[in-house]
């Protein structure tokens, strides 16, 4: 079930992005992204849209995204046991129906966020240097005027 993110939810969120980050980035240090934990938590607090995948009868967040004021996708993130499942395509067609243009950040190492990305109609459209991370930052964004048909995984059935 797909829904609106609370505050309760935020706790779990934090835990989901740490472990999603670290993995996806083997050469960033740990540290790096626990000193972003507070970005983290004022930019899903402000965030125009922020949904959350829940599986089963538990009702915590096993995935979520969020978006902010600017159509940035800042956030999409999946818990490892529901990775595979279609529940990241699940929130992204969701998000994609509220905004018809959005744009994500990531480093140039998220092989698997930029293919996911790619999936769903994001295309690269900039490089910048990230001298923190030691690697390029990329911008993809995604316009629905430019996206033919959904592409990626069945999303399942909510």
């Amino acid at each position: 079930m797909i829904r609106q993110a609370s505050r309760a939810d935020l706790e779990r969120m934090e835990q989901l992005w740490l472990y999603s980050v670290i993995t996806a980035h083997p050469s960033v240090p740990r540290h790096y992204w626990q000193s972003r934990l507070g970005d983290f938590r004022r930019r899903c607090k402000v965030s125009e849209c922020s949904l959350v995948y829940t599986a089963g009868k538990h009702r915590s967040a096993d995935g979520f995204a969020a978006v902010d004021r600017d159509g940035a996708l800042t956030f999409l993130c999946v818990t490892p046991s529901e990775a595979g499942h279609g529940i990241g395509s699940a929130l992204m067609e969701a998000v994609k129906r509220s905004q018809p243009q959005l744009e994500a950040r990531l480093l140039q190492e998220n092989l698997l966020g930029r293919y996911f990305l790619q999936q769903h109609g994001f295309v690269e459209t900039e490089r910048q240097p990230n001298p923190a991370a030691g690697q390029a930052e990329i911008l993809m964004s995604y316009s629905a005027a430019n996206d033919p048909a959904p592409r990626g995984a069945q999303a399942p059935r909510m």
